[in-house]
């Protein structure tokens, strides 16, 4: 370009030499067109050096361009978008359809920038919703685990209420015993009488009956009674409130009672065809064993 601009100032010189002659006013005219030549090239250099540094422009331009929508075109989820070529000749304007494309990749980043952008904030406002139950359930945890820990120790203080209670009870159910074996005892004691049924040389022998009074030749007389200590192992035991019917070894005898007892409360039992079974049946225990408990049976 350098180059036409200088052969442009050298046909312009030459015709202005034509046109001035060679005289000294011609000389003046040249100097003064060659003058303006020199100011006009001076502009061209001028123009022709700021028409260089914009092509320059341009093409670091073009290169950036170029590096950019190699950059984009990295970028995952883009949709695709074919590389224009700005040398092809079957486009118009190849350039503008290529900064179209170009200005497509940066649209649809600036997309993808927003949802990721929304996203995020969807996502912080989920986290901080989340933090916000993991907060209530913290604190409705730490309330159970508070209830927890009372209820341990109330607990605690009921296990050892109820183990007091559980000795006192123990100590109890042991008085209770005490006084319900103590009270069976005596009530067995109480109620536990004796008899004894034999001959009136068994009875004698035994030391149980004695025979007291005088008796000379056909004056006086001796009576059998019981004997004034007498020891309950030679008699049977029986309950007075249980055992109101004693059975005779020998129904067929006849029997006389020596002890204390009244004889009017006994009913001799009988068999089916009137005579005597051997039972005695007691009326009234209470009234009967009331004078003794020691019930003497003489047979014979």
């Amino acid at each position: 370009m350098m180059r036409r601009v200088c052969t442009l100032i050298a046909l312009l010189a030459v015709v202005a030499c034509e046109k001035g002659g060679f005289g000294t006013a011609g000389r003046a005219t040249a100097l003064d067109s060659v003058t303006t030549l020199n100011t006009q090239l001076a502009d061209a250099h001028a123009a022709a050096a700021a028409q260089d540094s914009v092509m320059q422009g341009f093409q670091e331009t073009t290169k950036l361009l170029g590096d950019i929508d190699q950059e984009l075109s990295k970028v995952k989820g883009l949709k695709s978008h074919v590389p224009l070529d700005v040398k092809s000749e079957s486009s118009s304007d190849p350039k503008a359809a290529y900064r179209a494309s170009l200005l497509g990749k940066v649209q649809e980043v600036t997309a993808l920038l927003n949802r990721s952008r929304n996203r995020v904030a969807s996502l912080g406002n989920s986290n901080k919703a989340l933090q916000g139950k993991i907060g209530q359930y913290e604190e409705t945890i730490a309330s159970l685990q508070a209830m927890a820990d009372r209820q341990k120790q109330q607990i605690a203080e009921l296990t050892g209420r109820v183990d007091s209670l559980t000795t006192a009870n123990t100590a109890l159910a042991s008085a209770k015993q005490a006084v319900t074996d103590t009270a069976t005892s005596l009530r067995t004691e109480l109620n536990t009488v004796y008899y004894v049924i034999g001959t009136k040389d068994d009875l004698k022998k035994k030391g149980i009956v004695v025979e007291e009074g005088s008796k000379f030749l056909f004056f006086g007389h001796k009576a059998l009674v019981p004997a004034r200590t007498l020891d309950a192992s030679l008699f049977t035991p029986i309950d007075k409130l249980t055992s109101s019917t004693i059975m005779l070894p020998s129904p067929d005898k006849k029997f006389t009672i020596v002890s204390r007892q009244d004889a009017s409360l006994v009913q001799e039992g009988t068999s089916p065809d009137g005579k005597p079974n051997g039972e005695l049946h007691i009326t009234d225990p209470l009234k009967f064993w009331g004078t003794s408990k020691y019930l003497i049976i003489v047979e014979g």
